[in-house]
């Protein structure tokens, strides 16, 4: 499908989906009367972000082809009416580049925990419509659905999507790898964008689960996916020049860790312009932010291989954040996992170094991706004996051994309060999978002394982890791609 071919799909689609009285709109491309004018074409439908600040704002974003219009957003229990800022970014591929339009709208705070409908109108004429949930306090139930290596154009793609919108989240956080290979626009236009805004739901389609359901997530290693002269990652705007679309695509937390580490860009001048203009203090801003929901306080890091975790500054943050939140319950999650025992990126052990933070500051659960399976480890502390090997900047070779102290009594069943941090793996949100022929037996590796300190082990299928959250507990259940349950486990305080 060529470019504008997808174009002309997704702007028959998007009036069909939200807007069945504009009939006139919903035509197809090619019934439409050749004597008027094209119709305007949304490249993404109305799609939900928790934008930049910790409360219980948001921001309703869309895209469309590059014809200007005037927008308008209503929204339930606001008697202004909001209008929306309109940004320009290149995407394409190969030789289809074309310019289209990003818009944003940020919805100010509203009463927490409530649902609000609002409506997106084009001058007088409202073509899309939804509804969202404001963030939660304290004390109210929360659910939220947690995957990664995800959106590539395949079924497996579809059937996570759906068995997400089956679990009706509060929200979905995303452990990276949104879209492959390379991070572009036009892979979210392609392949996240359809799937997770789907007119319907269904295991062969995806489910309208953005238009609902805000949707966060953390930098990963295909979202950098260039390579300079000397194999280091960048972002490389020579070979595409929409790339890093994380950073022009979400409206993510603006609160977290800067001047440290970033993307390194390479390309041409005006190519990169373009981006920042339209990233605008997104980038790199977004690179790690944290932010509270419900009982739970999540802090999101960035783990690509340019990042130094030995770095003074990076573990002050991690620490001053971690510290100052008093949260029942505190998340980290960042893309490359420090405890896995695959075969593919087990060497990539960098994010260790910070483990005796966690352990200090009562971290529950990190979660992660990287490797395309499940993995769950027994509750564990880890002292680490040699830290050097995280400073290893730019290769996958990142060990760091040391000493660990597992916590075999807890079951998650009838010994729910673990000792030590639970890591998690969630990397089977859709791309192929690793390890498949390991089936549900972890292995092990000398570098750990072959300790076995997995709990459970799943490569055979793709899943998705559901967790519920109030102030004493934690369920969580790992679900595949048909909607069985493969692993379960509890946590109380």
């Amino acid at each position: 499908m060529t470019r504008h071919e997808l174009l002309r799909a997704a702007g028959g689609l998007s009036f069909l989906a939200l807007v069945p009285a504009e009939r006139g709109f919903a035509l197809p491309y090619e019934q439409r009367d050749k004597s008027q004018p094209a119709p305007l074409l949304f490249t993404a439908l109305p799609y939900l972000q928790p934008g930049s600040h910790n409360d219980t704002s948001l921001v309703i974003a869309w895209q469309t082809d590059h014809k200007p219009a005037s927008f308008t957003v209503k929204v339930e229990g606001l008697t202004e009416v909001l209008t929306p800022t309109r940004t320009e970014r290149l995407s394409g591929e190969g030789e289809d580049y074309e310019m289209r339009f990003n818009y944003a709208v940020s919805v100010p705070a509203l009463a927490a925990g409530k649902r609000f409908g609002y409506k997106v109108l084009m001058g007088e004429k409202r073509i899309a419509e939804g509804w969202f949930t404001t963030q939660k306090p304290r004390g109210m139930k929360t659910r939220f659905v947690a995957f990664g290596d995800n959106s590539f154009g395949d079924i497996s793609d579809r059937m996570i999507a759906y068995q997400a919108f089956k679990a009706l989240p509060d929200f979905v956080m995303n452990t990276g790898d949104n879209v492959y290979e390379d991070g572009t626009d036009d892979e979210y236009a392609r392949h996240f964008f359809p799937v997770y805004n789907a007119e319907t739901a269904g295991p062969r389609i995806g489910a309208p689960l953005l238009r609902s359901v805000p949707f966060y997530t953390v930098i990963a290693n295909h979202d950098v996916h260039g390579k300079d002269d000397k194999k280091f990652p960048v972002a490389d705007f020579k070979t595409h020049a929409d790339s890093l679309a994380y950073f022009t695509n979400m409206y993510l937390p603006e609160n977290g860790l800067t001047g440290t580490f970033a993307p390194t860009l390479i390309g041409p001048a005006e190519s990169i312009a373009h981006f920042k203009a339209c990233a605008g203090s997104r980038f790199p801003r977004m690179g790690t932010y944290s932010f509270d929901y419900g009982d739970g306080h999540f802090l999101c890091l960035d783990s690509n291989i340019y990042v130094d975790a030995n770095d003074g500054a990076l573990q002050a943050y991690v620490e001053r954040d971690l510290k100052a939140s008093d949260a029942p319950w505190k998340f980290v999650v960042f893309h490359h996992p420090c405890f896995n025992v695959g075969a593919d990126h087990y060497a990539e052990q960098h994010m260790r170094v910070l483990s005796p933070i966690f352990e200090r500051h009562g971290v529950a659960i990190v979660f992660h991706g990287h490797e395309h399976n499940y993995q769950r480890t027994v509750p564990l502390r880890f002292a680490p004996k040699e830290t050097k090997g995280a400073s290893n900047v730019g290769s996958k070779a990142r060990l760091v051994p040391g000493t660990f102290t597992l916590d075999r009594h807890y079951d998650g069943k009838t010994n729910t309060k673990p000792e030590g941090v639970i890591y998690v793996t969630t990397g089977a949100g859709g791309k192929h999978l690793y390890d498949s022929e390991w089936g549900q037996k972890a292995q092990t590796h000398p570098e750990d002394g072959n300790l076995d300190y997995m709990a459970r082990f799943v490569a055979d299928r793709h899943s998705l982890t559901v967790i519920d959250m109030d102030s004493k507990a934690l369920e969580i259940k790992q679900v595949d791609q048909w909607g069985e349950t493969v692993d379960a486990f509890r946590l109380t305080r």
